[in-house]
């Protein structure tokens, strides 16, 4: 049989020269890198730039008869160091920051309630005085005198049937209203407002209150027979200046 050692043999042979090679290589680029990571640390610690070379070896070995070719590249980064904040700016040791003072806002106040409104002003006029004409209205329409004014009869006596109307004998305001016990009953006295006042009385009933506003001619109450009498009739008397007078100067 033929020794099949043989081929084998040869191709290890001939391998011997290559391996020599790629150790030689990576012996040289081991020797290369050290040296040249020993001259990085000694320029690093004695520099004061602010760049640091770091050599990374690329090496390619050919496999094979010919791979003999080293090649070595050296790619360099480059760091930037951050700006330093100048001293003036830095705060002494130990000492504290300044905080701000922070002024309080003022609490708000709520505006004063506006002024009440002024109350209307009431103007009094005062009504002008009623004055009568002066010349005055049979104070019974249809009654007839019984009795004549005289020194002791102050009045003129005007009978009719009762419960015939009785008028105001000119315009005026009434200033009494009402029973009086001086015999006269139910009595009403009214203001001409020129200085005469009208009074009626033994009334049978009373059409008219005090204060209010008559005209000449106006029904105010009714013949009667009140206070001391002898029969249905109107005691009817005119005083002017305050003194009592005949009424038939005024009728």
């Amino acid at each position: 049989m033929p020794d099949q050692r043989r081929p084998s043999r040869r191709a290890t042979d001939e391998r011997p020269t290559a391996r020599a090679v790629s150790h030689l290589a990576v012996l040289g680029l081991l020797a290369v890198t050290v040296a040249v990571g020993v001259r990085a640390t000694a320029e690093g610690s004695t520099s004061t730039g602010s760049q640091r070379a770091f050599p990374f070896g690329l090496i390619a070995v050919a496999q094979g008869a010919d791979a003999t070719a080293l090649e070595e590249e050296s790619v360099h980064f480059e760091l930037v160091p951050e700006p330093e904040a100048s001293p003036d700016l830095l705060p002494e040791r130990g000492a504290r920051a300044e905080v701000p003072e922070v002024t309080p806002l003022p609490t708000p106040v709520a505006p004063p309630p506006p002024p009440p409104a002024p109350a209307p002003k009431v103007v009094y006029v005062k009504p002008a005085p009623i004055v009568g004409t002066g010349q005055l209205k049979w104070p019974v329409p249809g009654g007839v005198i019984t009795q004549y004014y005289s020194s002791y009869h102050k009045a003129l006596d005007i009978a009719a049937p009762a419960g015939s109307k009785v008028i105001a004998s000119d315009d005026g305001v009434v200033t009494w209203a009402g029973w009086k016990d001086n015999g006269g009953g139910l009595v009403i006295a009214i203001d001409h407002g020129n200085g005469i006042v009208t009074v009626y009385n033994h009334l049978g009933s009373l059409w008219v209150a005090a204060g209010a506003t008559v005209t000449r001619g106006e029904g105010i109450a009714a013949v009667g027979c009140t206070g001391v009498c002898t029969g249905p009739h109107v005691h009817y008397e005119v005083i002017v200046g305050g003194a009592i007078v005949n009424p038939l100067r005024y009728l």
